[in-house]
């Protein structure tokens, strides 16, 4: 598995659009323009993830020297089961980074639990912290969620510190 650098224009885009709006409910995801428009800003990477010359899903993440953040993640869903998404974030894991951190759902259904099981089974720790995902535009509601990370964030403190900063430069900083 790659992941690969997708540009502003690119045929995968047509799949990913599909995949990231299938994927995501309309109140935890950007406009398909905006998006679009973000692939321009350095620390934001849109990446097709590439099997033996194959698109079968997507990773879009922000890096900067604190954090890797995991904005949006989905593979192809007639090939979930594969082990793509096992394998994407083994490859992401490389890049060095003090936390890896990502968004999940409350685990309030089946999914929602699987999804948080996915994620520790890669090593991921669900934070005890409050949390809620900023809204995508300003006068939507905050949505209820808890961030995973590897480490565990160790305290209120630091935790309250690096949501600060997703909420400043994911959300806030394109409002």
């Amino acid at each position: 598995m790659i992941l690969f650098p997708v540009p502003a224009v690119h045929s995968y885009l047509t799949p990913i659009q599909t995949w990231y709006e299938t994927s995501f409910p309309p109140d935890e995801r950007r406009h398909i323009e905006q998006l679009r428009q973000l692939l321009a800003h350095p620390d934001m990477h849109l990446c097709g993830l590439i099997d033996d010359g194959d698109l079968v899903g997507f990773i879009l993440y922000w890096q900067w020297p604190d954090m890797l953040f995991i904005e949006h993640f989905a593979v192809d869903p007639a090939l979930r089961g594969k082990q793509y998404g096992q394998q994407a974030i083994s490859q992401l894991l490389l890049l060095e980074s003090p936390y890896v951190i990502l968004e999940v759902e409350q685990p309030q259904d089946a999914i929602s639990h699987r999804r948080i099981h996915f994620y520790e089974r890669q090593g991921f720790f669900l934070n005890p912290f409050s949390y809620a995902q900023p809204p995508y535009q300003a006068d939507n509601p905050a949505i209820p969620m808890h961030l995973m990370s590897i480490p565990a964030i160790p305290d209120q403190d630091t935790f309250n510190a690096l949501s600060q900063l997703i909420r400043e430069r994911v959300y806030e900083r394109f409002y």
